[in-house]
Formats: structure tokens, sequence, C-alpha cells
């Protein structure tokens, strides 16, 4: 198989933007200084309408740190359209608020002010009616569905609606694969609906929206000697006879030999379409519902265009061989999906203090939450118009499962994950279902506070060297190969972390443990127990090996076994790292408060 001309593929939207800083006063300049690690091609000025004119273009997103209304002054004469105009973010003097101002949607600046503010510890001042009422942005959706606006005039009148009733009716065609946005209802008549997805010439331009599916491929046999303008009439013909939209072509398939001929490779590439050339192996993979006794005798295929029509989109053909002078014309039509996205994302110990930006940011991004309820509890002022699937304890395979169908299927995801999803999380589940079900999936992980950080950052040092973490649970891992560990761990010399140490119906496993580490280590190792980390009801207990109790410890605790060099100091577990030994003469602070 080979491909001669392949449509632009999709980048990172912010990749190409320019971003030009402006202040006026010396606290503006710190902010706008403090900005440059959050972008690239970034410059800096003090407030200059020479450089806003000569940059005022859609490749360009203006941020300006001073008064909105000087900014609304500067801009004003230059203001066209979405299409045209660059992105306009203001911030105030104090760094308090982030306005987008132009191009929220267009240029993403609802998005960009929302990162801004999150560096800055600042408040995003958003105001597009669809973001206010927890709506998605509708022309981004059609944007990442890769969807082609037939009639870009009646947008504004259908995001009214949309804005209005909150909701909208879509047809689609059986052919879309992938789901529609959570606040659409799909409508088996394009009559009903407000946005007709399709690849046919249906609908009333004026008062629906028509977005175009690009799923066809143009299956084709001829002999040399066509020119260019003999495919377009052709194939557009054909088309046309078939109600079948023009922008919905994805591309042209043929015999490889054949795809080397000029004329139809500069009619591919005028039209942006791709030409695919495919050898007689791969076209006897597929049958053809026409059957070429000239097209058999000299190549030894049933029908050159169908067959290649057919191994092209993987589906089936809407248009039966057509035979033209020296040309013959098919069209198949494949299933449209969209690539989805899974973020794997760890929350840390349950306050959203400990959410990092990352997680944040993907959290906003997703189309739909799959999580533990308890852990979903924490977040929930972040959901707002999202689809939110939650469920119980001990159902990790049908979370994973479910966040996965849901990628699959087109959305963008977001599995969550208490913690760390790489430490006892859900990261490893998603990736072991991926791979047994050889399934193929953008994934991004992304790390949280575990509760291993969070424990011992509330004790002081206890892990500053080697260490081992254990977990008590015995619903995976049998108990002769957690005790067998025990045993090894204890031993060592390090300190150990144990979690989920007691649950309701794993009361002893706890004490076994105690007893199994105590053959190995003396009686007073410091012990250090945190139940709910950084959550309203924290407790911190500190004990010694042989003395503290289970009463207390449940689920949501986690425990730190000190090694031999372990001590309790000023409220603190401290687990040396060698530092005093190695550099004791430089140890002696001689500072007094006396």
């Amino acid at each position: 198989m080979q491909f001669f001309e392949i449509l632009e593929r999709g980048q990172n939207f912010m990749e190409d933007k320019k971003i030009i800083i402006f202040y006026l006063s010396q606290n503006g300049e710190k902010i706008a200084q403090s900005l440059l690690p959050l972008f690239k091609h970034t410059e800096i000025f003090k407030l200059n309408e020479f450089l806003i004119s000569q940059n005022w273009n859609k490749n360009t997103i203006f941020i300006f740190i001073m008064a909105i209304g000087i900014v609304i002054r500067k801009i004003a004469k230059y203001i066209k359209n979405k299409k045209e105009d660059p992105g306009v973010i203001v911030i105030n003097e104090k760094g308090e608020f982030v306005i987008p101002v132009l191009g929220g949607h267009s240029s993403q600046t609802n998005k960009l002010a929302q990162k801004i503010a999150d560096f800055l510890s600042a408040k995003a001042v958003i105001t597009t009616a669809s973001n206010s009422k927890g709506l998605p942005a509708l022309d981004l959706w059609i944007k990442r569905t890769g969807l082609i606006i037939k009639n870009p005039e009646i947008f504004p009148k259908i995001m009214a609606k949309f804005n209005k009733q909150a909701f909208l009716n879509v047809y689609k065609e059986k052919s879309v694969k992938f789901l529609l946005f959570n606040q659409a209802k799909e409508v088996n008549r394009p009559e009903l609906a407000d946005i007709i997805i399709t690849n046919k010439k249906i609908g009333k331009p004026d008062t629906q929206l028509i977005l175009i599916i690009k799923n066809l491929w143009i299956g084709i046999g001829f002999h040399e000697g066509l020119k260019e303008k003999d495919f377009k009439n052709t194939i557009f013909e054909v088309l046309d006879s078939a109600n079948f939209e023009k922008l919905a072509i994805k591309g042209i398939a043929t015999l490889d030999k054949k795809a080397h001929y000029l004329p139809l490779k500069n009619f591919c590439k005028n039209q942006g379409f791709i030409l695919m050339g495919l050898s007689k192996k791969e076209l006897e993979k597929v049958k053809a519902e026409s059957f070429s006794k000239s097209a058999y005798q000299k190549i030894g295929v049933e029908s050159v265009c169908e067959q290649s029509a057919l191994y092209a989109s993987k589906g089936k053909l809407v248009v039966k061989k057509k035979v033209f002078k020296d040309l013959t014309i098919a069209i198949a039509e494949e299933n449209y999906s969209i690539p989805g996205k899974l973020y794997i994302i760890g929350t840390g110990p349950g306050n959203i203090e400990y959410l990092t930006l990352k997680a944040l940011n993907a959290l906003r991004e997703s189309e739909v939450i799959v999580g533990y309820k308890t852990y979903l509890k924490f977040l929930e002022g972040l959901f707002l118009g999202k689809e939110v699937i939650s469920s119980s304890m001990t159902q990790e395979v049908k979370r994973a499962k479910q966040a996965i169908e849901s990628a699959l299927r087109g959305k963008i995801t977001a599995l969550i994950s208490g913690g760390d999803p790489g430490i006892y999380g859900m990261a490893g589940l998603v990736l072991e279902l991926l791979a047994y079900n050889k399934l193929s999936l953008e994934i991004e992980i992304i790390p949280g506070v575990s509760a291993l950080n969070a424990c011992s950052s509330l004790v002081g040092a206890p892990l500053i060297n080697d260490f081992a973490v254990i977990s008590l649970s015995d619903r995976l891992t049998p108990w002769e190969i957690i005790e067998n560990r025990l045993k090894f761990l204890a031993q060592a010399d390090v300190p150990i972390v144990i979690f989920n140490p007691k649950s309701k119906k794993r009361t002893k496993h706890l004490s076994k443990a105690k007893e199994i580490i105590l053959n190995y280590r003396p009686p007073d190792t410091p012990v250090a127990i945190i139940i709910s980390a950084m959550r309203d009801s924290q407790k911190i207990i500190f004990s010694t090996l042989k003395d503290f109790d289970d009463k207390e410890i449940n689920m949501q605790t986690t425990i730190i076994i000190g090694n031999s060099q372990s001590f309790f100091a000023n409220n603190w577990l401290i687990t040396p790292r060698g530092y005093q030994k190695k550099y004791e003469d430089e140890f002696k602070i001689s500072y007094s408060l006396e």
C-alpha cells in the first residue's frame, strides 16, 4: 500500500501561537516575567500600539496586564471577526483576575486564561454563555471531531438555541460511530434535528447546522490519457447523482502502478484528498460485487474500482461500479470515528489543595469522569456539565472498563484514582485490560500525591533513605505471599510503609504483621499512624512497635514503621540518611535563641 498525498495532521493548537505580553507598571512587568515559563514564543513589551497593529492576526495571543478599559480603547479599531482576530486576555495589575476578552473559543483563550489563573493563584473570569452554563463549546467540539461545517453562517443561531435550552437535537448517519456531546439528544430523522451529521446532501441549511463527515473513498480504474479535469468532472458527477457531498470525500484508491499517474496525483493534491495505491494482493483480500472480465484477464482482480474502494474504507459500497469511457468509479463508506483519550488521574490524598495543575487541566478537558464515589465527592465542584459515572469500592475492573469503553467511543475521559495512579492505583489495571484485549488507546497517566508522600510529610522525614511499601490487603494477593514479604522487609532494616492495614472484614492481618516485624526489630522501634491524611478528620498517633494498637485503624490509615536508626524529636519522626556521620564537623549551628 502506498500513500501519495496525506491530509494535514492535527497538532497542538497553542504550539503555533505567538504570545505577546504588554504591561504598564513595574508590578505588571513582574507578573509578565513570571508567566514566561508557561509559554513558547513569548515576548514582553511596555504597551505599544504599533506592535498591536503589526501583530493583529489569528496567530497571535495578546496578554495585557492593566485595566480592561485601557485595553478596549487600544484594540477597538482593529477588531474584525473571530476568524481573523487574535486572542486577547486581560490580567489586572495585582494579578488577581484573568479575563479572556476575545477568542474565548476560537483562540481558546478561555482555556488559556484558566491555565494562567491556576499558575498565578488568581481567578479566571469566563463570560461566554456556554461556559457560564456548564455547556461545552460547540465549535471546539466540532473541531475535535474533524467535522466540516457546511453552513457556518447558521452557527450563531444554533449556539444561541443551545445556550437557551441547554440541549440540541442531533441526527447522525449510522456510519458515525463516536458518542455525541453530553447535552445532545439523538433523533432518528433529519427533519427533527438542530444539527445533522452526514455525508449526504440533506437538511435545511438556513435552519439546521449541517456537519459533513469525511468518510467516502472513491475507488477508480482507468486508462492513462485522462486529464485532471476528467477525473474531477466524472467523480463529482457520480457524487452528485448519488446525493453525496463533495466535502465528504476522504481519498481516492486505485492500483499502485496507476497511483503514479501525474494528472491523478495533481487532482488529489489540489482537492486535498489522500491518494492510496494498492497492490493486487491487497485487492484480492476483498470481494467485489461486480465482475469485470477484462480486469480479471489483465490484472487478476474482479473489479479494480470496487475492490479499491472497499479495501481503503474497510466499509461497505454505497455506489456500485459506474462505467465511463476510460474510467470506472465506485464509492465506499467507512465508519467514522474519532480518537478518544483516557486520562488516569491521581487526585492525591483527598484535599483539592493537593491536586496538581496538570490534573486540574485534564479534569476540565474531560467530557466523562469515572471514579470511586468517595473520591468523586472531594472533586464534585469541578464536574459541571460533564457525564459522571461513579461506583462503589471493589468495583475497580468495572470502573476501568467503563473508562476504556468511553474513550474508545471517542470521548475524552478521566478515570479518577486516589493518591497516585501508579501506586496501588488504577493505571496498572487499565494497561492490563488493554493488553489482554489487544486494544490501543491514547493514555496519559497523571501522577498524584500518594499516601506515602502525604503521610511522610505530616510526621516528619521517615522515608529519607531506602524504604519499602506493602499492602496488607489479601483481596488480590494471597496472605501467604504478603507474610513472606513482611519477613524479608523486617529483616532488611528499612522503614516500612503499610497500606490497607485493616478493614471491617480483615481484622487480624495487622496484628499478625506486627508479630512478624517484632521478630526482627526492637519493641521501641518508632511507629507513626496517620488516619485520613490531609482530610478534615485527620489524626496522627506516635507510638512504638510494641505499644501501638489497632483500635482506631481502618482502611483510611497508613502506618510508617521506622528502622534501627529512626527516632522521634520535636514531634517529628526522623530517619537519618547519614549526613551527620559524614559531615559531623559541619553539623553544629552556632545561632542560639538564648
